[in-house]
């Protein structure tokens, strides 16, 4: 198991009056401008509360969408202290400058307790070139760092790694929680785990399927990523999407897993229509009656019952992707099942359900379970990183 620096090592030391800089993940989604989910900033709520408690000021840094190193107003965090104020119940101070003599004086302005955000930090160039001048600056006002965004322990920005070179570092709750979590499903000795993978490419996910095959005694595979898989099986898939390059990927992925003894579990039905027009007619077909004009879109039902046999013989579950095209009715239907029956082996004590990347997340929300998984991860890139045992550098700076 990964040991990592936390708020407990933090609070060895006294920070009344001092000044910690919290990384946060602020870029949170917006339609036209206003704030869809606020999810990302009650993660950080659990840290928040344990430095106020201890009267330290609190600095929040972030990033917001991809300005490319320069001022862009669309993607200021000015436009989101409506919503931290409303989540942290506290008056929030902006501050537009990262360092310099107007951000000193605001610090010194403000009481104990106090929290500032910070300014995107990505538009400076330097933030994401991890330049040593940058973080250095950014340093100066700081007494202690805590990172609390797991979602860009991938990253080796100078808001992620850089200040751990000129502060003593530590990770906040949310991000520790994610650490252990992870970490102790990949170290699990459990016999009876499986993970179900979906979403549409295998070449976003060949390390993590690599990892997982020497980790879980089954792997079941959906979504469009499967089609490539049933290809190198010699199946034939219609008009289907799927990645004819990865398809000798594919097979070698197939051989490791017999070799470690890992069952792969492919679609045995599907659900298929011939274009993407909502409200267009679509079959289910076992999959070696796939028409040649068809497009997979969904597992069938014989398919989501065998999914349940094998979640009704385990005790650990990882899900990451979707089955099918689960933002289009009726192609949700293998998606919402399969989280339906997850929520009820998790409520019922059955098993401990880990979940996370792309568009899981998005998909257990559409079908209202969220609260019911063991741990819902919304880190993405780094989440999935992680799971392909890949080390994180956000990580690897605060190991003990």
């Amino acid at each position: 198991m990964i040991k990592i620096k936390n708020l407990d090592d933090l609070l060895t030391n006294d920070i009344k009056g001092k000044t910690v800089y919290l990384r946060a993940d602020l870029n949170l989604p917006t339609i036209n401008g206003k704030v869809t989910d606020t999810t990302r900033i009650k993660s950080i709520l659990p840290t928040i509360k344990e430095l106020r408690k201890n009267k330290c000021k609190i600095v929040i840094l972030s990033h917001f969408g991809r300005p490319k190193g320069s001022f862009n107003k669309k993607m200021s965090l000015k436009h989101i202290i409506p919503k931290v104020e409303k989540v942290t119940k506290s008056k929030i101070h902006f501050s537009k400058d990262h360092f310099g003599k107007n951000f000193e004086n605001l610090l010194k302005k403000i009481p104990d307790g106090s929290i500032v955000v910070m300014e995107n930090t990505r538009f400076h160039k330097g933030e994401e070139r991890n330049f040593k001048y940058f973080a250095k600056d950014l340093a100066k006002n700081c007494d202690f760092f805590v990172n609390d965004a797991f979602s860009v322990a991938h990253r080796s920005h100078a808001s992620v790694t850089g200040l751990t070179d000129y502060v003593p570092s530590y990770s906040g709750r949310a991000f520790e929680k994610e650490v252990i979590t992870i970490g102790k499903f990949l170290s699990s000795k459990n016999k009876r785990k499986i993970a179900i993978i979906g979403g549409s490419k295998i070449s976003t996910k060949i390390n993590l399927i690599n990892n997982l095959l020497k980790n879980v005694n089954a792997i079941v595979i959906g979504g469009a990523m499967a089609n490539t898989f049933l290809l190198a099986q010699g199946r034939k898939i219609g008009k289907s999407l799927n990645e004819k390059s990865m398809v000798k990927i594919a097979k070698k992925i197939i051989s490791n897993a017999s070799k470690n003894k890992c069952k792969i579990i492919l679609p045995v039905d599907a659900v298929v229509a011939s274009n993407l027009r909502e409200g267009g007619e679509f079959s289910e077909y076992n999959i070696e009656n796939i028409p040649n004009d068809g497009l997979i879109l969904d597992i069938g039902k014989k398919s989501i019952a065998i999914i349940d046999k094998e979640i009704s013989k385990t005790k650990e579950v990882l899900w990451c992707g979707p089955l099918g095209l689960f933002e289009q009715s009726p192609f949700h239907v293998g998606t919402a099942s399969v989280a339906k029956t997850l929520s009820k082996m998790t409520k019922n004590g059955k098993i401990i359900s880990v979940a996370g990347g792309g568009d899981t997340v998005a998909a257990i929300s559409q079908s209202n379970y969220v609260n019911d998984f063991t741990y819902i991860s919304t880190a993405g890139g780094a989440f999935l990183e992680m799971i392909a045992g890949q080390k994180l550098p956000g990580i690897e700076v605060l190991r003990k």
